[in-house]
């Protein structure tokens, strides 16, 4: 397969090309990694997300906290002070982590294309068709949660979020309605983002406690920085990135 710019019966000028909007994607895309990865922006940008409509902000939300998990992932690895062993617990934390995000990011309705992968390898012509799980509407999800014990202590009459033995991993506060992703010490920043499927961010909401507590402890027993802060991100002009800027006079300048 060949590409269209390589066909010799095709000419199509450099400026009528999409050669100038790709540079802009690059240089979209290293602005706003620098932004994120710059701990004064990032917790801007989380405000930002914080106030906008929660069906269109969870998935930034969930692709920057990708990104940071990817860039803590990467300094574990290359640190060499740290024992093999604790390397290794802090680096399939930080993959599994990832791994929540990117899942979570999946539409509703991918459960149906699983399906139909299984059956397709799975199923022949013989077979009766595997059922379709539905979709878990917001009502299913309420009455399920009426009748099902607490997830955290086990005991019916309350649900995980109202736990009164839940014990925040930040500030070590007991009692309901104080969950560690909501503890006043975090200045207001979104750590997790949560969802109605109360299954599912119970079970990334213990995650992000297990992975705070393993990092929290690593920084205790190696108290070296992770990485050094990222210099701060200057904003592509064109004005100051296409003027060559003057020469510099020398002494064997007649001038």
């Amino acid at each position: 397969m060949t590409n269209p710019l390589d066909d010799d019966s095709v000419q199509i000028a450099l400026k009528d090309s999409d050669y100038g909007r790709v540079l802009r994607m690059i240089e979209n895309s290293a602005f706003n990694e620098a932004t994120i990865l710059t701990p004064a922006y990032s917790r801007v940008i989380d405000d930002i997300l914080g106030e906008q409509n929660a069906r269109l902000a969870a998935g930034t939300s969930l692709a920057v906290c990708i990104i940071r998990t990817t860039k803590l992932l990467e300094d574990v690895a290359n640190r060499d002070d740290l024992d093999e062993d604790v390397k290794k617990l802090a680096v399939l934390h930080l993959q599994k982590r990832i791994r929540q995000f990117a899942l979570h990011l999946l539409p509703l309705d991918f459960v149906d294309i699983a399906n139909r992968a299984v059956k397709n390898v799975e199923g022949s012509d013989n077979e009766e068709p595997r059922p379709i799980r539905p979709l878990r509407r917001k009502a299913a999800i309420i009455d399920r949660t009426r009748i099902a014990p607490c997830r955290r202590c086990g005991r019916e009459g309350h649900q995980f979020r109202r736990c009164p033995d839940y014990v925040c991993c930040i500030c070590d506060e007991l009692g309901p309605d104080h969950l560690s992703i909501h503890c006043p010490r975090l200045d207001g920043r979104i750590v997790l983002q949560e969802f109605r499927d109360d299954e599912k961010f119970f079970e990334a909401l213990v995650d992000w406690e297990h992975n705070h507590k393993t990092l929290a402890d690593l920084e205790l027993r190696y108290p070296a920085e992770l990485s050094p802060v990222p210099e701060t991100p200057a904003s592509f002009s064109a004005s100051t990135s296409l003027t060559p800027s003057p020469p510099i006079p020398t002494m064997e300048d007649p001038r």
